[in-house]
């Protein structure tokens, strides 16, 4: 069947062309086969009408009547039903898709309709929570890039599995805990609640003790009901709730336990939860193995070092418990100028290291009874270099690495190995060399005798400016004085040499 539509032709000249209907929309193909099939029973009336004789025109109008009726109440409002459908799924494949389908209709039309609704709400449900996940991923990716900018990185990536498992399988509550070997115990290592409250860090479950020790012993997960006081937290939540259990274990060796627990207790974890948790623990023992065997690495090359700094006061006499002195002065100026407590421990430390690298100094040089000649000071300069270089593979001495290398430089920048000026010298590096010079001046040297500690303030004071910054000057000339001034009973004394 089709249509005829005069095409376009010059003036004049009409001719028709034919068009498939299937170009036409659903609406008017069902109007116009209402039509087609409303001629015959029409033609049928008006033949019979004229064979014998008898009026029809009634007939002919209630049959025209039925095929309006028909096509208006039933057949059309039930193709206006599907062509929304098509609508909606037109607009939802592009992305463009607004609000549901409104259908009264309790056929199967109606009912494909309102499957259409189901289906898109659970998809905008579904993309509704893609969009939460990628946020989470976004705000989990920075937190991660600071956890492992952060020396005790370990531990904030740790606090962040915890959190995001527990709100992954939406539960509230979240503990590690790592099995003690000496004491055979469990005790928390980090702990997450939806509601910010904090582990009791001192818990302590022996082996097979509650869910966590049951399943450190029995080395296999767990899904049970519990109290979130077998978590470690107060029982803030009276009731029964729902816990999930996995061990960390490697090589058979079991580390600890990770435990989730969720308050809703008509919600148990599932198989698939297990499975989900059981990996992530997995991981998790991983990394924490790695982190011990990377502690205990660094722990063993530090305490080398700390063997090599004592070494190099050992070949020099004059020179014994210089390092421990220089921390201990280094401390008090940070006190002084209002350091916090890790500023001052990284003042003591670098105070103990700062002239390691002359243990790559030749003794003749080092030891000289009398003033190096140019050669020799370029020589000797070179210390400050390689201790940096000692410090620097130690991460838990990040923060030493600049000050060992700088502590020679000078405020006016004639100092080395950069020749950095004024503010360009790190504060602690500056804090160093005030300590530095004060204790040579009160010490002896191979080159020559000690020196009054008015003698040294005096230096001090008239280098300010110069060699050290004035400001740090001022500080440690504070702490002198305080000092002085105090009874003999409550001085605060330095290290012993």
């Amino acid at each position: 069947m089709a249509d005829a539509f005069p095409s376009s032709q010059p003036k004049g000249k009409t001719r028709f062309k034919l068009i498939s209907l299937k170009e036409e929309g659903l609406e008017r193909k069902l109007a116009l086969a209402f039509g087609f099939m409303s001629i015959i029973p029409i033609l049928i009336v008006w033949a019979w009408a004229k064979m014998h004789q008898v009026d029809m025109s009634p007939a002919l109008y209630a049959v025209i009547a039925s095929v309006i009726i028909g096509y208006f109440l039933v057949a059309r409002p039930m193709i206006s039903l599907v062509l929304k459908v098509t609508k909606k799924v037109q607009e939802f494949s592009t992305g463009h898709f607004t609000g549901t389908i409104e259908v009264d209709e309790r056929n199967e039309i109606g009912e494909l309709a309102r499957s259409f609704n189901r289906i898109t709400k659970d998809l905008e449900h579904k993309i509704d929570e893609l969009e939460s996940s990628r946020q989470l991923v976004k705000r989990l990716l920075a937190r991660i890039g600071a956890a492992m900018n952060s020396y005790e990185g370990i531990d904030n990536l740790l606090n962040l599995i915890i959190e995001n498992s527990a709100a992954a399988l939406e539960a509230q509550r979240g503990t590690l805990m790592l099995v003690d070997g000496e004491k055979q115990e469990l005790y928390v290592k980090t702990a997450w609640s939806n509601n910010g409250q904090t582990a009791d860090a001192n818990l302590r479950l022996k082996i097979g003790e509650g869910i966590p020790g049951l399943v450190v012993k029995e080395r296999r997960a767990m899904r049970s009901t519990g109290k979130s006081s077998s978590l470690g937290f107060s029982n803030t939540h009276q009731d029964e709730a729902t816990v999930l259990s996995v061990p960390l274990q490697l090589r058979d060796h079991p580390l600890g336990v990770l435990t989730v627990l969720r308050e809703d207790a008509e919600r148990p974890f599932t198989e698939d939860d297990e499975m989900l948790l059981g990996s992530i623990g997995s991981q998790m023992a991983v990394a924490i193995e790695n982190y011990r065997l990377n502690l205990d690495v660094e722990r063993t090359y530090l305490e080398t070092i700390m063997a090599l700094a004592l070494a190099v006061e050992a070949k020099d006499p004059y020179s014994a418990g210089h390092s421990k002195r220089v921390g201990y002065y280094a401390m008090k100026i940070g006190e002084q100028i209002g350091l916090d407590e890790e500023m001052l421990r990284t003042l003591n430390d670098a105070g103990v290291l700062h002239d390691i690298g002359k243990i790559g100094i030749k003794d003749e040089i080092l030891l000289k009874p009398a003033p190096l000649d140019p050669d020799e000071q370029k020589i000797m300069q070179q210390h400050s270099a390689i201790g940096e270089a000692i410090v620097r593979p130690i991460r838990s001495l990040s923060k030493v690495v600049a000050l060992v290398r700088h502590h020679h430089e000078r405020f006016d920048g004639a100092g080395y190995p950069n020749g950095l000026k004024g503010e360009a010298i790190p504060l602690g590096a500056r804090i160093l060399a005030v300590a530095d010079t004060y204790d040579a001046i009160i010490t002896d040297r191979p080159y020559r005798k000690r020196m009054s500690i008015e003698r040294a303030k005096d230096e001090l004071r008239r280098n300010a400016g110069h060699q050290h910054d004035p400001a740090v000057v001022e500080a440690f000339l504070r702490f002198v004085e305080g000092k002085e001034e105090r009874p003999a009973s409550a001085k605060s004394q330095p290290p012993a040499a």
